[in-house]
């Protein structure tokens, strides 16, 4: 086999070019030529099964509607002609010759007398589903309106019904049909009834012979009826019984129809006046209420005999054609081989370096084209080469400049005063680290080199690290994340971390920056508790101080007025000038107190956290104007939910500073102050109907900075959210600070 493939593998274009057209040809055209035949001959038994099988299917319809109408006018006239004998002895009962009672029990028995068919029998119901006179004792007087053909029957009273009945002893249903004539002045629907298939010998033959006759399928092919002991109902040119006839082969064929009732089947069968027989196909239905077997039949040399004429026209097609494709290969083998002859010569030139060889057009056709093709990549070469030239020289000065840029990115890496690290993204294993980071961390480079960062107890919150790690995968760069980390000592210290994707060295990586934040959140809380304690002492001067000196000044004032009021005359007007004056020092005294509340809530003091948020909206009320609420919850809770006097400070003061941003910046008409305490948490809310606020993060102003600080320091989570229609909550939630009073 291998010799073979060599020996075409070896061939020349001109034999390849000759054999393998005409070859191919001739398998397209076999193969197409065989579809065809298969689709031509497919279609045609298709075909003929279709029109063999909607024919059996109209014969079927039509021996039944014929029957149909055969038992049909049989059952009307017994139904009418019983509804005119009741009629006739109801006659007599109206004229006085006998009693009612006599006139009905005459009618039952002229009723009950008669039989249908085998086993038919006529029966009287009334318009409401009770059965008034019935051949069956047990029957009479009974409602039946729970079966449907009884809901019909009252509803038509008269006419054609057909329907299913079982009786106990049948196996199965059987399809049953009745007539019904009504006679009103006793309310008798008079039901004449019986199985259809009892009603065999009604049917007229006669009815449908010619029209089943009429059908003819091909030249020879025709329909005929029997029953399922072989005997012929209707049929073009037999009759008798060919229950045990046999075709060339000694085939029952018959018995077998008989025996499957529907479906189809091809037998051999020799018409009268023919030389052989032919195979048949034949289709075939069964209806079961006359034991007919309804078959339509026709020839299969009639149905292929197109088909052979369509093989011949075909062979001659392929003949033609294959000395068309004979003749036509030549002449493509002369246009075809000379042209690549001189083309392979001058691909060797271009091959040996020559690139300005150049192959001459002299056609348009794709041998033309393919010069064209020649000279073109000829050209690109040229200019390939000049190009390789140039990028060689350029790709020598990029890597200078790349070694020198990595240099200069590896000294920034070291001696950069933040902590950087690189790890992988992937693993999460740490690459490299600088000084800074060392130092920062206490830790040596070999204890950091190929390990994962979030195995070597450096984050105090693992989420912290995950969390960095999967926005960078995110391709969302951190900035500036407060973290706590554990330096090699054990020690906890605070940090601010920022991280982005970089791709170095072909891997995925993050790179991290990291500042030492520990001592600038010690001074920030220093600051904090020194600002704390001069708002006290700034709070205690104005109440301890200017309070009692505006006091000493109204009571002065009052006594000025009352001295000026006895002298009276002129002198008594200005004893009323005088009594506005200590009004306006009355009102400095009230907001001093105010003020001073603000600076350092007396409440906090006496440990009543609940009261020093009241004076909260008292306040707000008196100073902005707007309407300021607090709901606690529950309400009979103690007045301070905090053991520590530090803490509830610092949750007042994350308050105070989300309902003053509220009534200066929110331009609302009422801010709502919540605190809700549970076992497990308390949360403290500030809600308005403003304008809205949502901070940018990594913008926010300094009074957000302050309370997330409050709220860090005490171990609580500050949010703000801007609602969905108008307004700002902020809203702290930590956990919960002493056992539940239940």
């Amino acid at each position: 086999m291998n010799g073979v493939f060599q020996f075409l593998n070896n061939l020349k274009i001109r034999s390849k070019l000759l054999g393998g057209y005409t070859f191919a040809f001739l398998i397209a055209l076999l193969i197409g030529g065989g579809i065809i035949i298969f689709q031509v001959e497919k279609t045609i038994h298709a075909h003929i099964e279709s029109e063999l099988t909607n024919a059996t299917a109209a014969i079927r319809s039509m021996v039944e509607t014929a029957a149909a109408t055969s038992i049909k006018n049989h059952l009307r006239a017994v139904a009418e002609t019983n509804r005119d004998m009741v009629a006739s002895v109801y006659g007599e009962f109206r004229a006085g010759l006998i009693t009612e009672a006599a006139a009905k029990a005459r009618c039952r028995k002229i009723l009950f007398a008669q039989t249908i068919g085998k086993t038919g029998y006529i029966f009287c119901a009334s318009s409401a589903g009770i059965a008034i006179e019935h051949p069956n004792p047990g029957v009479a007087g009974k409602s039946f309106t729970d079966r449907a053909f009884v809901h019909q029957m009252v509803l038509k009273k008269s006419g054609y019904l057909e329907y299913d009945w079982q009786n106990p002893e049948d196996d199965g249903v059987r399809p049953k049909a009745m007539y019904m004539a009504y006679f009103e002045p006793w309310d008798w629907i008079i039901a004449v009834s019986s199985y259809r298939e009892e009603f065999r010998e009604l049917v007229r033959v006669e009815d449908f012979r010619e029209s089943i006759l009429s059908l003819t399928f091909g030249k020879s092919g025709y329909a005929y009826i029997n029953d399922s002991a072989g005997n012929l109902i209707v049929h073009p040119f037999l009759t008798g019984n060919y229950y045990d006839a046999r075709d060339e082969n000694g085939n029952y064929w018959v018995r077998r129809i008989c025996e499957m009732k529907s479906g189809k089947a091809v037998y051999s069968w020799q018409n009268p006046g023919e030389n052989a027989s032919r195979e048949k196909l034949v289709i075939f239905n069964f209806i079961p209420e006359y034991d007919w077997i309804v078959s339509s039949a026709t020839y299969l040399d009639e149905i292929y005999a197109p088909l052979n004429t369509v093989k011949k026209v075909i062979i001659a097609i392929v003949v033609l054609i294959s000395i068309l494709v004979f003749t036509m290969s030549f002449w493509i083998n002369a246009s075809v081989v000379r042209p690549l002859r001189s083309l392979m010569n001058r691909f060797d030139q271009g091959a040996s370096g020559n690139f300005a060889v150049r192959m001459p057009v002299r056609s348009r056709d794709e041998i033309g084209q393919l010069a064209g093709y020649f000279n073109r990549f000829m050209d690109k070469l040229q200019d390939y080469s000049r190009e390789l030239r140039a990028e060689i020289t350029e790709k020598k000065r990029n890597e200078q400049a790349l070694k020198l840029s990595e240099e200069m990115f590896s000294k920034a890496f070291r001696s950069s005063p933040s902590g950087m690290f690189i790890a992988s993204l992937d693993s999460g294993k740490i690459i490299n680290v600088n000084d800074s980071f060392l130092r920062i961390t206490g830790r040596s480079l070999l204890d950091l080199i190929n390990r994962e960062l979030l195995s070597i107890s450096f984050f105090r919150n693992r989420e912290d690290g995950r969390a960095l790690f999967k926005d960078i995968r995110k391709r969302r760069p951190v900035v500036n994340r407060e973290i706590r980390f554990f330096t090699a000592a054990g020690e906890v210290r605070q940090a601010l971390i920022s991280g982005e994707g970089v791709d170095l060295w072909g891997e995925a990586c993050i790179l991290g920056y990291m500042a030492d934040i520990t001592e600038s959140r010690r001074l920030e809380r220093e600051i904090l508790d020194v600002s704390q304690n001069e708002r006290r002492k700034i709070a205690m001067a104005l109440h301890d101080d200017l309070c009692p000196h505006l006091i000493g000044v109204e009571v002065m004032t009052k006594m000025l007025g009352r001295r000026l009021e006895t002298r009276g005359g002129d002198l008594a007007e200005e004893a009323g000038r005088a009594g506005k004056i200590r009004e306006l020092i009355l009102a400095s005294i009230e907001k001093t107190r105010i003020l001073s509340r603000g600076l350092s809530p007396v409440n906090l003091e006496n440990s009543r956290f609940k009261d020093s948020l009241a004076d909260m909206t008292d306040y707000v009320e008196a100073v902005f104007g707007i309407r300021c609420t607090l709901s606690c919850t529950p309400d009979n809770g103690a007045a301070q939910p905090f053991e520590d006097d530090n803490i509830a400070t610092h949750v007042y003061y994350i308050a105070h500073e989300a309902v003053h941003n509220a009534a200066k910046h929110a331009g609302c008409a009422t801010i709502r102050i919540c605190l809700e305490e549970t076992c497990d948490t308390l949360r403290l809310s500030v809600s308005d109907d403003g304008q809205g606020y949502a901070p940018d993060p990594g913008h926010e102003g300094l009074g957000v900075r302050i309370m997330s600080y409050r709220a860090g320091r005490i171990g609580g989570n500050l949010t703000i959210e801007r609602t969905q229609e108008t307004g700002t909550t902020v809203c702290l939630e930590l956990p919960a600070l002493r056992e539940n009073p239940s």
